[in-house]
């Protein structure tokens, strides 16, 4: 489910909607002599949408009941498309990402090393992530009439979710251990 936009954000405007919250963006002299080019697009992105993830966890409380602050900002989240495709795709992706976020964000360990094991909550969390992500692609296959991707999708949410399962269980075990080292 690929999207396209029909308005991409350039250099410029990206430099200069960080440069208007405070957080202007400088390029390594010795590789960008010319400053950012489109090849950066994808870390300016990353800058503004960092940015606007902490402000937003600065502002909604999804542990409150009701979360505080949560409606208003779903409500400007789905002003920016009416097409119901665009908002799956949307969050398809932003699990994608999550899921790739957590081990790298989270998880204290040489990245370039193989054999480091990733502790299993770190993993348990990131193969939910996976989990989700497959089943709202799964249903996104199964509203559009394919139901052989949709089994692809569903066998990848249920593999996710087994790791998930597998990695809790580790967890238990782990807490169990440290309780009679007590």
């Amino acid at each position: 489910m690929g999207l396209q936009s029909t308005t991409p954000l350039t250099v410029d405007q990206l430099l200069n909607a960080l440069a208007a919250v405070g957080r202007g963006h400088i390029a390594d002299p010795d590789q960008r002599p010319d400053g950012p080019t489109e090849q950066d697009i994808p870390e300016l992105l990353g800058a503004l949408l960092g940015l606007a993830e902490t402000e937003v966890a600065t502002v909604v409380d999804v542990k409150q009941e009701p979360p505080v602050g949560l409606h208003g900002l779903q409500e400007g989240w789905q002003h920016t498309s009416a097409d119901r495709d665009v908002h799956r795709a949307v969050l398809i992706n932003r699990l994608n990402r999550t899921a790739f976020d957590v081990p790298v964000l989270l998880a204290d360990v040489d990245l370039d090393d193989d054999e480091a094991p990733e502790p299993p909550g770190v993993a348990g969390a990131s193969a939910s992530v996976m989990a989700a992500a497959s089943l709202v692609e799964a249903q996104d296959h199964l509203d559009n009439g394919r139901r052989d991707y949709a089994h692809l999708a569903l066998d990848s949410a249920e593999g996710s979710l087994a790791q998930a399962l597998i990695t809790l269980h580790l967890m238990r075990i782990q807490i169990r251990a440290g309780r009679l080292k007590e």
